[in-house]
């Protein structure tokens, strides 16, 4: 598994992927900046974790236990 550092919005976050998915992380970028207007996705990206993206989605895990799957489209 790797992951790389990025800032979405002023928050810095890793996104964790498997080797096969390392282009995809800008899409899992794209996809959470476009969602982020979404209540529940705010709510777990303001107490983000981390991040897991593959080639169709990402999944937001908050510290507090909550998830949230964004389909990339």
């Amino acid at each position: 598994m790797l992951h790389t550092k990025v800032i979405i919005g002023e928050k810095e976050v890793l996104i964790f992927f498997e080797s096969i998915y390392q282009e995809y992380s800008s899409r899992a970028i794209e996809a959470i900046t476009k969602h982020l207007n979404n209540a529940q996705i705010r709510e777990v990206f303001d107490n983000l974790g981390l991040v897991h993206t593959t080639n169709t989605e990402v999944t937001l895990f908050s510290l507090n236990g909550e998830m949230e799957t964004i389909p990339m489209y």
